[in-house]
């Protein structure tokens, strides 16, 4: 974009043509840059047809650091840090050489008070990133289009082959994992998909619609932990003093409620569908932690404390 502007502001009258043979890229590219200059940046850029060019149709200073204060300056940098976890996902490219054109016309910070000089950002250890694999879903998400695929679940060792609705690429922040929300003609049923555990991908000729009764936002709101059942339940869970705090916290259902207790215990009540996925979390907490509702769910937890209990006295 330097190059575009310093040959406006010369009255060289570039185009995408030109331009693109000078930096040996694509007139598209090019034309994305002087749409960006125009639109986003507000340049008065205009074509001329009689010298097929663009020129500039009243002074302008071409200066992205002036549309930016200091802080959303170092936000952009901070943006820039954040992004890298997402490397190898549609559009992580196109978005990172995005930030890279707007940071490289930041004047750089000395200040010992930036804002990666105060706050860091951790690298989730996510899981590995098949690029192929995201654009063929990207893809087939955009076209609406059905595909088979191959999925190890994490149950099972063995692979299943299934065909299913693409309906939405959603990202876990807690567990650092892409997954697949589709809806699965082998169950009859919408599901989640770890995209690390789908084998491989092939796209079908036939398309899909998608339910007008299907919510996306509804769906995640009736999943734990990825995990979705059948049924709905009420659950009511009743937490010691020692662990209430912790829970009270962090957000572990969009449907939770908080209910507390003059003990300083807490009863977390929620809707979900997936016991099987609210066992396992449960059981992380041990004593400080016992179900009240549903009573299928207390019925679980007391099995497999008694097998844990059986299991413990063999070694013993």
């Amino acid at each position: 974009m330097q190059h575009i502007d310093r040959e406006l502001r010369n009255n060289c009258y570039p185009n995408c043509t030109t331009v693109a043979r000078y930096f040996e890229a694509s007139r598209k590219t090019i034309q994305r840059d002087i749409e960006y200059m125009r639109d986003l940046l507000q340049a008065p850029i205009e074509y001329d047809k009689k010298k097929t060019g663009y020129f500039y149709n009243k002074e302008w200073t071409f200066l992205p650091s002036a549309f930016l204060d200091r802080q959303e300056a170092e936000a952009l940098k901070a943006t820039k840090k954040v992004l890298s976890q997402y490397q190898g996902t549609p559009y992580y490219q196109e978005i990172s050489s995005a930030l890279d054109k707007i940071l490289q016309y930041l004047p750089a910070s000395h200040s010992e008070n930036g804002i990666l000089d105060i706050y860091s950002f951790e690298q989730p250890a996510s899981s590995e990133i098949d690029t192929k694999s995201f654009t063929l879903l990207d893809e087939a998400i955009r076209n609406s289009r059905k595909i088979a695929i191959a999925y190890r679940a994490p149950s099972k060792q063995a692979e299943t082959e299934r065909t299913v609705h693409p309906y939405r690429l959603h990202y876990d922040q807690s567990k650092s994992t892409w997954y697949l929300i589709a809806f699965c003609e082998l169950r009859q049923a919408t599901r989640t998909f770890a995209v690390n555990r789908i084998r491989s991908i092939a796209p079908c000729a036939t398309g899909f619609t998608i339910p007008e009764s299907f919510s996306i936002e509804h769906y995640l709101e009736q999943t734990f932990d990825q995990c979705t059942g059948v049924e709905e339940y009420a659950i009511a869970i009743c937490f010691t003093p020692y662990q209430s705090q912790w829970i009270k916290e962090h957000r572990w259902h969009p449907t939770q409620q908080i209910e507390e207790h003059e003990d300083g215990s807490i009863t977390l009540h929620m809707n979900v569908s997936a016991l099987d996925a609210v066992k396992r979390w449960v059981m992380r907490y041990g004593k400080e932690a016992e179900v009240l509702e549903p009573e299928e769910l207390r019925d679980m937890i007391r099995d497999e404390v008694r097998v844990m209990g059986e299991m413990y006295a063999m070694i013993l």
